[in-house]
């Protein structure tokens, strides 16, 4: 079997679609004899867009615009890199290579042709489970470590690739394991294109992991995940268009009246009927609930612990603390169980969410909420 490690550059993204512009390759054999080193330039039909955005700088290609414009475009490749990714006899990988399918997958579909089956090995998610890194580093820096002193200052797809080949064979050799059991101790590194589509372990290892975490604060919470307030979810609009518009009985006896209370994050994020509920039964008492807790003249506070019994970390309370220590608003602390006491309710009938029952709103809402 030989390896094949590939690179990809392109000369823009625009709508996230890359316009390929080099192909670069190595093929090695199992003991990572260089067998074949070769870089595709390619016309990429389109306009070179090579400045960085944010933090990341732009890059410089190995080649000047008029060599790649004076080259064939992809179509006259597509079978070539289709039969060397496909080829049973070889185990393809890449650097960060999820990109680099997207792009193969985006010029397929620019230039009609057909979208074909491949699996290939991420190396840099090998590298950053290996390290224990909790993020994925550059291909250069990971060279690095195994004896590249080449820089990346212009970008050469086989040279790129080649890069790969290192880091790849650093790895093995660091830890005494060829190429597939390599693989296999670090599964997440396996990635695929099938019927037109690309996908990999990792995503789904995430996404157990997000599950997973997700059950666990169901249990901690005792609420389940559709009574939560994500941001943007229906919940969350829902619940802070009711809190700003609901018509507040100023006129009411109750010794709250006139006030501002905001509930800790920890409660209001996992309940959102109970939070309805809530700010129904204050409006009544002519309470206007905020979730600005520098706003607000009562806090009310709640614990949730963590399964190691460690009290999460509450952002309104230490902003509401930082308030008030600094005497800029005189805010009151009590705890959610002394909330529902003033309140003469209990937390088993809140779950029990009534639109019809809830205080009305008002036609527009108040600038002060």
């Amino acid at each position: 079997m030989n390896y094949v490690f590939f690179d990809i550059e392109c000369a823009n993204c625009f709508q996230g679609r890359g316009k390929i512009c080099s192909f670069g390759y190595v093929i090695t054999n199992e003991r990572f004899r260089v067998l074949e080193k070769k870089d595709i330039v390619i016309n990429p039909h389109s306009k070179f867009h090579l400045a960085g955005h944010g933090n990341h700088p732009g890059i410089v290609l190995a080649y000047d615009e008029q060599k790649f414009k004076a080259s064939p475009i992809f179509p006259v490749y597509y079978e070539k890199i289709r039969n060397l990714l496909q080829d049973k006899n070889n185990l393809i990988f890449g650097f960060s290579v999820m990109s680099d399918a997207n792009y193969i997958k985006s010029e397929c579909e620019r230039y009609h042709r057909e979208i074909f089956d491949y699996s290939f090995i991420d190396v840099q998610r090998i590298y950053t489970d290996l390290m224990e890194l909790p993020n994925t580093p550059s291909l250069i820096k990971c060279a690095s470590e195994y004896g590249v002193t080449d820089s990346q200052d212009v970008h050469k797809s086989d040279d790129d690739a080649y890069f790969t080949m290192r880091v790849m064979k650093g790895m093995c050799d660091q830890l005494g394991l060829n190429a597939k059991e390599l693989i296999e101790k670090y599964p997440n590194s396996k990635c695929w294109c099938k019927n037109g589509e690309l996908d990999n372990e990792y995503a789904h290892f995430k996404a157990v992991q997000k599950a997973n975490k997700l059950s666990k604060m169901e249990k901690l919470t005792g609420s389940k995940r559709s009574n939560w307030m994500y941001t943007d979810s229906g919940n969350y609009k829902e619940f802070n268009k009711y809190a700003s518009c609901v018509f507040v009985h100023y006129s009411s006896d109750s010794p709250l009246s006139g006030k501002k209370i905001c509930i800790s994050n920890l409660y209001e994020e996992f309940h959102f009927a109970e939070m309805m509920n809530i700010v129904s039964e204050l409006a009544k008492r002519g309470v206007r609930y905020t979730s600005k807790p520098y706003k607000c003249d009562i806090f009310v506070t709640h614990s949730l612990l963590n399964k190691h019994g460690e009290q999460y970390r509450c952002y309104r309370y230490n902003k509401a603390k930082r308030c008030s220590d600094s005497g800029e608003r005189k805010i009151d602390f009590i705890s959610f169980e002394e909330l529902l006491k003033a309140l003469n309710l209990n937390e088993a009938s809140l779950s029990d969410l009534d639109r019809d029952n809830l205080s009305p709103i008002r036609k527009k809402a108040p600038t002060t909420a």
